[in-house]
């Protein structure tokens, strides 16, 4: 079916509608009158025609009737209606126009002009026309030509009237067309809209909810039926108080002003709602509502925080990969465990290299929090004028050299994971007069700002240090220290635990043969040796020597290559010994002479941590 129908009510009409459609590929002309067009319409409407072209009478009948289709009229020209008129002078000049509407309008004007008596009959239907005419016949009036379209003609015919048919020119007929073309083309743009919009409503998470000044519902999305448990079905054209009881969208539409932001339960779920009131050309005509669940826009921050702010922050480390079957560390690990379990804080204290940070990334990848990020930080690593920046952030200008469009402070970045501080014992009492603000309150204010921010992170806290001497001496905060030391963790010295050194080197021994693509094998005496030594940069020292004996050995390591490499290596194994002592004294500044002073490049060539590193040299200087 074509999509533009001209439904003409006079044959004659329709054979010149014809003979203009054959220049068109999408018009269709079929012959109807008054209610044989509105059945022809129906049966087109179900074929896919968009728009509907008549004239007179069975026009504003299709109007009426075909409410789905636009239906444009074809109108009387000047020069149809003058020349009608100038042909029905030649029957007499008593003529009478019967027709609907959009025919005789103003043909009455045209009287004195033309020499003639018209007197126009407005009619609605067939029956209007009858009794119009039997009222002329019988009052005894002239009348000499009946004007007008198929009705007046058909009505001619039965009375044995003469009668002139007001045609429709050719020019009127294509107009129509080119209109009926532009109609299409308009309403396949809002067609479109319109589907874009559904897609939209149907897809976005939050609820939309709007209705008209009278309060009845003319919108409600699938989001907002999943939100508020109501059916989407049956809603529409209901008033909104019957939906939702407590919208509030009436006074929205009263008071003409927006309401945004608002926390508001909803079916019992708690949403944040934006009611704004609908205007057109000044006026309102309803209200809108949009409504998300708080729970989920929860989400939506915590996923972002973590792809956008947390890139890196992963926690790797798990319980199975604490090695050790000593009582010691199966006793620490059980204790850790339980730890995992809860929200509380932690404080672990252990010398450097017992594995303080493995225990804080096992406690979180056990906890409830292991969807979230894992944030460790150094405290004796960042220089103290940093420190304050990078955990609690900075607005832009904040200070000299802050970034542009400022930072987010790690506290932030840590949000819904843990946070691990690493060395607490090393930060400033200044700081951490704000870091035990920041534990008590859940929120930090970034250096610049006067925003403060919600966050919630669990604190788990390290120190190599005794911290309650530290509190003793004035180094340390008590109540920062008893706020940290709700759950105490202690990890014991590697020579406490002598037990798990055979187990830890044959795994050291097994990671960089492989790197290293041979097949080392440990033997008993050089066991013996290792067990026995006095690792006082435990688990990490024992790594770092195992590695370098991997490196050198091609076969077995022996007792000899074991005793060669561990006693004349640079790293304190016996503190008690003052030449091995001042040999590492002398090769960490040596070491620091090549790398310019830079600690941290040092710390890494030496195979110690930068604390390590920072502690050896204040022994220096003491």
């Amino acid at each position: 079916m074509k999509p533009i129908q001209i439904i003409a009510p006079h044959r004659t009409i329709a054979s010149k509608a014809k003979t203009i459609a054959e220049r068109y590929s999408d018009v269709e002309v079929k012959f109807g009158l008054l209610d044989q067009a509105v059945n022809i319409a129906y049966e087109s409407e179900k074929s896919g025609v968009e728009v509907l072209i008549s004239r007179g009478g069975t026009a504003e009948l299709l109007e009426k009737k075909i409410t789905s289709l636009p239906v444009i009229g074809l109108p009387v020209s000047p020069y149809d209606l003058l020349n009608a008129i100038h042909r029905a002078k030649e029957y007499g000049k008593n003529i009478i126009v019967i027709g609907f509407g959009s025919i005789i309008r103003g043909v009455e004007q045209l009287a004195p002009i033309l020499d003639v008596n018209i007197v126009a009959n407005l009619i609605e239907n067939k029956l209007d026309a009858d009794n119009i005419i039997n009222s002329y016949l019988k009052s005894g009036k002239k009348i000499d030509v009946l004007l007008g379209g198929a009705v007046a003609e058909d009505l001619a015919r039965t009375y044995g009237i003469p009668t002139i048919l007001l045609e429709t020119d050719a020019i009127t007929i294509e107009n129509s067309i080119k209109e009926a073309r532009k109609l299409i083309k308009i309403r396949n743009q809002e067609r479109q809209k319109a589907e874009k919009f559904k897609a939209i409503l149907h897809y976005i998470n939050q609820g939309v909810v709007a209705v008209d000044k009278q309060c009845k519902i003319t919108t409600f999305n699938s989001a907002a039926s999943k939100i508020t448990g109501i059916d989407q079905k049956g809603t529409l054209e209901k008033n909104i108080s019957e939906v939702i009881a407590n919208s509030n969208l009436k006074q929205v539409i009263r008071s003409n002003k927006p309401k945004l932001g608002q926390l508001q339960n909803i079916g019992g779920i708690m949403t944040l709602i934006n009611k704004v009131p609908i205007v057109v050309k000044g006026e309102t005509v309803g209200a809108v509502a949009t409504f998300e669940d708080v729970s989920i826009i929860q989400e939506y921050e915590r996923k972002i925080r973590y792809k956008l702010l947390n890139k890196g922050h992963i926690a790797k480390y798990t319980f199975s990969d604490i090695l050790g079957n000593s009582k010691a560390i199966v006793k620490t690990k059980k204790l850790a465990k339980k730890y995992a379990s809860v929200d509380s804080t932690v404080l672990i204290i252990g010398k450097s290299g017992t594995g303080k940070e493995m225990f804080a990334q096992s406690i979180h990848n056990t906890s409830s929090r292991k969807n979230g990020p894992f944030v460790a930080v150094n405290c004796s690593a960042i220089p103290e004028t940093l420190l304050e920046s990078e955990l609690f952030g900075y607005e832009e200008g904040a200070f000299t050299g802050a970034r542009k469009k400022g930072k987010s402070g790690l506290f932030t970045v840590a949000h819904t994971g843990t946070i691990f501080l690493d060395e607490i014992g090393e930060i400033s009492t200044n700081l951490q007069s704000r870091l035990l603000r920041v534990i008590q309150e859940k929120e930090v204010m970034p250096l610049g700002s006067e925003k403060v921010i919600h966050i919630d992170v669990r604190i788990i806290a390290a120190s190599n240090k005794n911290l309650i001497e530290e509190v003793k001496e004035g180094n340390f905060r008590s109540d920062l220290y008893y706020r940290l030391n709700i759950l105490n963790l202690r990890i014991s010295d590697l020579k406490e635990r002598k037990g798990d050194i055979r187990l830890l080197a044959e795994h050291f021994i097994t990671i960089y043969s492989q790197k290293l693509n041979k097949k080392l094998k440990l033997s008993k005496n050089a066991l013996l040796i290792l067990e026995n030594n006095g690792w006082s940069g435990n688990i990490r020292e024992l790594e770092n020597a195992i590695e370098r004996i991997c490196v050198i050995c091609d076969k077995e390591i022996t007792e000899s290559l074991v005793r060669e490499l561990i006693f004349d290596s640079d790293l304190p194994y016996k503190k008690t010994d003052p030449s091995i002592m001042n040999v590492k004294l002398k090769h960490i500044i040596k070491t620091l002479d090549e790398c310019q002073g830079n600690r941290t490049v040092a710390a890494k060539m030496l195979g110690i941590s930068r604390a390590s590193l920072w502690r050896a040299l204040k022994a220096v200087n003491t």
